[in-house]
């Protein structure tokens, strides 16, 4: 009887043993089926993404701004340097903004999808300032490139349309960015050379000695410094920060000499840092009464 009891309990624990396995190989198909279905889920994703990153292309495209239909007697700007930015690009349609020559104008329009995967787009400003036109570019997402022409809506502007082929650039404030050594001994544009004399103003090579966001400068740094070093000196603070300059003799030296420039606003006096703002204030008072610097130019 003893024996038989024996038996019967080990049959019975032989049975629950095989029953939590059971278990187990149920739970563990359970868990792989959740993989699977993660697994199809991740699948589903990169499909749904690799139709159409919208949001990838959304950012600052910079470059020159070049005139190809002008007016020579109105003497305009030959070039400068645009910040075209793509702010919103949804359902076909898009909103962003430009900023050139002190100047910052919001547009908006349509896009198509080429096969290639570049958009084709159509936009518009809004129509109420006389330098207001029509955009129509091409956004390359694989080189992350903006190619197109820009059209005026008065045709009486002394440049009706424009052409540019930028680059996609991320601004970030670096009050460690310098000057190069380019701007210094640089052509100052906007000065009219005199005929009589033979000269046109010029920088030096003291325009790079400072960076005035940096170090704070004393009046023995800068009361023997000619007019425009001071000037360029100050005006590189603002360029930091982005601002877009209107005066064509401050574009013509950001524009051509300095890289890391990028016009991405018409006012950036609630960005400067106290160093900066005191620098500025001394800059303007010296730069009142300083000499300004020519140098003779030749045939």
């Amino acid at each position: 009887m003893k024996k038989t009891l024996f038996y019967s309990f080990l049959s019975l624990a032989v049975l629950a043993g095989c029953a939590d396995k059971s278990s187990e190989s149920t739970s563990g198909t359970a868990a792989a089926t959740g993989d699977s279905v993660a697994s199809t889920a991740s699948t589903a994703e990169t499909a749904s993404s690799a139709k159409v990153d919208e949001t990838a292309e959304l950012g600052c495209y910079v470059g020159e701004f070049v005139a190809e239909k002008f007016q020579k007697g109105k003497n305009p700007s030959h070039s400068n340097r645009i910040n075209i930015s793509i702010d919103e690009l949804s359902d076909y349609k898009v909103k962003g903004h430009s900023v050139v020559a002190g100047n910052s104008r919001p547009f908006s329009g349509t896009y198509d999808i080429k096969e290639d995967g570049s958009y084709t787009i159509e936009a518009a400003e809004p129509g109420d300032d006389k330098y207001d036109g029509k955009f129509s570019f091409v956004l390359d997402p694989a080189s992350r490139t903006v190619r197109g022409t820009w059209v005026a809506n008065d045709p009486k502007l002394a440049v009706t349309e424009r052409s540019y082929d930028l680059i996609y650039k991320t601004f970030k404030y670096d009050p460690d960015a310098e000057l190069p050594e380019e701007v210094g001994w640089a052509d100052l544009y906007s000065t009219v050379p005199d005929p009589e004399w033979q000269r046109a103003e010029r920088t030096t090579d003291e325009v790079t000695k400072y960076n005035a966001s940096k170090v704070k400068l004393k009046k023995e740094d800068v009361e023997n410094m000619y007019k425009s070093d001071m000037e360029i000196l100050r005006n590189s603070i603002y360029a930091r920060h982005g601002y877009s300059f209107k005066t064509r003799k401050m574009r013509y030296v950001f524009d051509t000499y300095v890289d890391w420039y990028i016009p991405m606003s018409t006012d950036v006096s609630k960005e400067l840092t106290p160093l900066e703002q005191e620098n500025i204030a001394l800059l303007k008072r010296y730069e009142q009464h300083a000499e300004t610097y020519y140098d003779t130019f030749g045939r």
